[in-house]
């Protein structure tokens, strides 16, 4: 079987939900890659576990994406320190349940502000000359929920399609200067957070029945993020990438 590999060499980029799941795997390609990358997450412990695997590499800030001052610190003390970025990925986000009758307000916000709106902000920082190249290239998490929203989802699927139509838009402004931009959708991924939606919809087999190719790991949907930042991709942007192992199909 033939494999593909990637020289990031020399590259920097920052990752926010580096401490698990997709995230975690897409920081650690990046690394493994030559890559060095400011892992943002909000658990320190699990962050320090993704850094000892690549301790040259990988750099960690603890802190809330949706803290916008903060993000920005952790930029540009990575930035005064290894040089300006050459792209990013927000891959934090949350995933819950919804059900219109009795949803809470106050979490359906919450997945929207991680979701779409500190994703905005991290492009918003990244695309900026002090903080990134001329040719950086940028990946928002999206989901095939934005497509097909399932039962009881629709603050997460409402972020989700929001990720989608910014990421068009915002590649229009960002084109003039060589940046990209595309999200990635993935399907039914066994992650950390999966998990816990499975136990809250009681039978995540129903999803997972419906990918022809069945439930997918963090590595099937990290090959395609390196691919969308590589200059392999360099004719890519305003691009809604699915990965579902045939979910949508």
């Amino acid at each position: 079987m033939n494999s593909v590999t990637y020289d990031f060499t020399g590259n920097r980029y920052v990752v926010t939900g580096a401490s698990s799941g997709m995230g975690r795997q897409v920081t650690l390609d990046l690394a493994q890659a030559g890559a060095e990358v400011l892992a943002i997450g909000r658990n320190s412990e699990r962050l320090q576990k993704v850094k000892d695997l690549y301790p040259t590499r990988i750099f960690t800030s603890s802190l809330n994406v949706c803290d916008k001052d903060a993000l920005e610190a952790a930029v540009s003390d990575f930035v005064m320190e290894h040089g300006r970025l050459n792209g990013s990925v927000h891959a934090a986000g949350i995933v819950d349940v919804t059900p219109l009758r009795v949803y809470d307000e106050e979490r359906a916000r919450q997945m929207m502000d991680t979701t779409f709106w500190a994703g905005v902000h991290l492009v918003q920082l990244v695309v900026k000359s002090k903080y990134g190249t001329k040719d950086s290239s940028h990946v928002l998490f999206s989901s095939v929920d934005a497509i097909a929203a399932n039962k009881s989802k629709f603050a997460y699927a409402a972020a989700k399609a929001a990720v989608n139509s910014a990421v068009r838009s915002i590649a229009k402004e960002i084109a003039p200067k060589g940046q990209r931009i595309n999200s990635i959708l993935p399907g039914w991924v066994d992650t950390p957070m999966t998990i816990f939606l499975g136990e809250k919809v009681g039978n995540p087999g129903n999803f997972v029945s419906e990918e022809l190719l069945g439930a997918g790991k963090p590595e099937d949907v990290s090959g395609a993020v390196l691919f969308l930042l590589s200059d392999k991709a360099r004719w890519i942007t305003g691009t809604n990438m699915v990965v579902d192992g045939g979910y949508l199909a």
